[in-house]
């Protein structure tokens, strides 16, 4: 692998990278707003038709958890290896990036959640900034392959 090639890898990670904050977070808001619509919280007529959505959305955050050490779990084991081939290891750092932001996209959903109840605006901002300033920190870059590579 050339050192072009190396860069064009590493330009199409980082591309990724920063598409895929915006568009899991659009499809969490989406998902929250959609269930929120759903969600009576206020008195209603038929009380029964009302609570069914929101046990749903109960069952799907319970869930969250054991989704995400299960994803933890499979980072966990996506480990570099200097005997594979170069580009082998750069669709696996690719995959581990992947799942990294997946998991800790999942951080803004309890301030969506919060803002399906509050209406508070500051719960949308907050969550946005706080995937903003992950977005930002954890960029992949040539150093921080060069570390995962080396241990």
């Amino acid at each position: 692998m050339t050192d072009a090639d190396f860069h064009q890898a590493l330009g199409r990670i980082r591309r990724l990278h920063w598409f895929h904050y915006p568009a899991q977070a659009l499809l969490m808001g989406a998902g929250v707003l959609l269930a929120a619509r759903r969600a009576a919280v206020g008195p209603t007529v038929e009380p029964r038709l009302a609570t069914w959505p929101v046990l749903l959305l109960l069952l799907l955050l319970a869930l969250v958890p054991l989704a995400g050490l299960f994803l933890y779990l499979v980072y966990r084991r996506m480990q570099p290896n200097l005997r594979r081939p170069a580009e082998l290891n750069l669709r696996v750092y690719q995959g581990r990036i992947f799942l990294r932001n997946s998991l800790l996209g999942l951080v803004g959903l309890p301030l969506l959640a919060s803002y399906v109840f509050t209406h508070a605006v500051f719960d949308l901002v907050a969550c946005g900034a706080m995937l903003l300033a992950l977005s930002w920190r954890l960029a992949p870059s040539a150093q921080t392959y060069q570390r995962w590579l080396l241990s």
